[in-house]
């Protein structure tokens, strides 16, 4: 039961950031702003948690979880609340800024204290399956961030949708001091490690693999959640059908992931990042030739199905191969380049749509996902090479 409710606050958090992020950007879009307008907020969801995730790792690896998960809660829900209070009339695009820096932030905080937490419950042989719980659990919470933003802007408005991300971060909070309270048993925390550089962590060559394909995977993610509305919009999609689409993304990473356990038994991880990474390549480069409501929500689905297999390998992955005592730190760090590239890229892949089109974008991600798969090649080739 304990797990079950740690799962549940990460899925709510990740609820609150998804449809805040969806609302944040039609919002933006509807009321004019250009492609790279769309991609300096969505920089911003990450740009504080580039500086402060290891902090928060090493925080989590001394201390636990429930004091940073607290914070994360707290900040989402207050970041949530900006747009309902200040309209983009009377404040401009100042809400949304904020808004952004804050729920990203909050974020960071009860994700990463919730991943390492998991992780830390459960035994190691244990840990791909509880992941891919955890991951179908994101991917209920990817369908309806979106699809329930869609419905609330087109019923109600864009500042309307806001409601969504604020309630729920208050039932994150009603769930976490159940857990907590009701938590009985004793964490034993690392003493705080000697290293103060956690670049140091890329010496472990393993881990080092594992976070530089996390980037690429991570690139091939979070662009589909600001190209697809971008595309959507341009195409004269609504809300609800921008919604739809990237909810049949998420529906498919749930489908998928039930079945990551079964499918370890047959291929290795790095098999299924293969697949990942030139599934989302394919997929990428189809996207800018669609102009109908269907096969968008068709490519959509089989990127989905491509892309959900990914999270619970890497994280079994990074839990296997960081050191004892600095997993917490590891998943920082892996977050640091996750939150690195969601700073950058929507800032370059945004200018680059505003000067040549977003059918660009699509382009140039399909080529670095494929690069991905040649690295992720190599890696199979040297682990089957190491194998007697």
């Amino acid at each position: 039961m304990p797990l079950i409710r740690f799962i549940s606050v990460a899925v709510l958090c990740h609820l609150a950031f998804v449809s805040t992020r969806f609302s944040a950007s039609l919002y933006a879009i509807d009321k004019g702003a250009s492609a790279f307008t769309v991609g300096v907020i969505l920089s911003l969801f990450s740009v504080i948690p580039v500086l402060i995730s290891v902090r928060i790792g090493r925080w989590i690896d001394h201390g636990g979880p429930f004091i940073p998960t607290t914070v994360g809660i707290t900040l989402t829900g207050v970041g949530a609340a900006l747009p309902l209070v200040f309209s983009y009339e009377a404040a401009d695009l100042a809400p949304l800024l904020v808004s952004a820096s804050l729920v990203g932030t909050g974020f960071t905080f009860a994700i990463l204290s919730m991943q390492h937490h998991l992780g830390d419950m459960s035994a190691p042989e244990k840990r791909t399956i509880v992941f891919s719980w955890f991951a179908m659990g994101v991917s209920v919470s990817g369908f309806f961030g979106p699809v329930l933003g869609g419905i609330i802007i087109d019923n109600f408005s864009h500042r309307a949708s806001f409601t969504l991300p604020l309630a729920v971060s208050l039932c994150a909070a009603f769930l976490l001091f159940i857990s907590q309270k009701n938590n009985k048993s004793k964490s034993n925390f690392a003493s705080p490690s000697q290293t103060i550089n956690p670049f140091q962590l890329f010496r472990y060559k393993e881990l080092r693999d594992v976070l530089i394909i996390t980037g690429l995977i991570s690139m091939c993610w979070d662009l589909q959640n600001f190209v697809i509305p971008l595309h959507g919009s341009k195409i004269g999609l609504s809300a609800s059908k921008i919604g739809f689409i990237l909810g049949a993304f998420a529906l498919a990473t749930f489908g998928i992931r039930l079945l990551v356990p079964l499918l370890t038994k047959y291929v290795t991880e790095w098999q299924l990042l293969i697949s990942t990474l030139l599934c989302a390549a394919v997929c990428f480069f189809i996207f800018p030739f669609l102009q109908t409501y269907l096969f968008f929500i068709l490519i959509a689905f089989a990127l989905g199905l491509g892309l959900g297999a990914a999270q619970p390998t890497i994280m079994t992955l990074v839990h296997s191969t960081a050191p004892q005592g600095r997993v917490a730190e590891a998943l920082g760090l892996r977050l640091t380049i996750i939150h690195g590239s969601q700073v950058i890229l929507p800032l370059i892949f945004g200018a680059f749509g505003t000067a040549l089109g977003t059918s660009a974008i699509f382009w140039v991600v399909s080529v670095l996902a494929a690069s991905g798969v040649v690295l992720a090649v190599k890696k199979q080739k040297h682990l089957r090479a190491k194998t007697p």
